[in-house]
């Protein structure tokens, strides 16, 4: 059930930062693909991650909270940043420190407790 759910928040985080972020572009090009992904790699991460946790450890319920924590505040940080309604979008995704800062941020967040994560199943076993 904390897997499903887990999975469940990476796909809706997921999703719903492509969209901030698409929203947020004057025009989508061929060369933002990259980038793209980059907004959605720490999801990705966190659900591989989660397909190698136990149904019922507290690694996967650490594992959710920490999903749910990085997705909420990547999401308002993106999101606080668009620009005003009667602004034009910034021209190009890649100029913005934000869209950059943000996906690096949670990329570095998500390896470290990967890191952690396997520290810890070294240690046990």
């Amino acid at each position: 059930m904390v897997n499903t759910a887990t999975r469940a928040v990476c796909a809706l985080s997921a999703i719903t930062s492509l969209i901030i972020v698409c929203a947020r572009s004057s025009g989508l090009q061929s060369s933002d693909l990259p980038f793209l992904s980059f907004v959605i790699a720490p999801y990705l991460l966190l659900g591989l991650m989660t397909g190698s946790m136990s149904e019922r450890g507290s690694t996967a319920r650490i594992l959710f909270i920490v999903t749910l924590l990085l997705s909420l505040l990547g999401m308002t940080l993106l999101a606080l940043n668009a620009p005003p309604l009667y602004g034009d979008p910034e021209p190009g995704l890649a100029q913005a420190i934000t869209m950059i800062g943000v996906p690096l941020l949670q990329c570095t967040a998500v390896i470290v407790l990967g890191l952690i994560l396997l520290l810890r199943r070294m240690v046990a076993s």
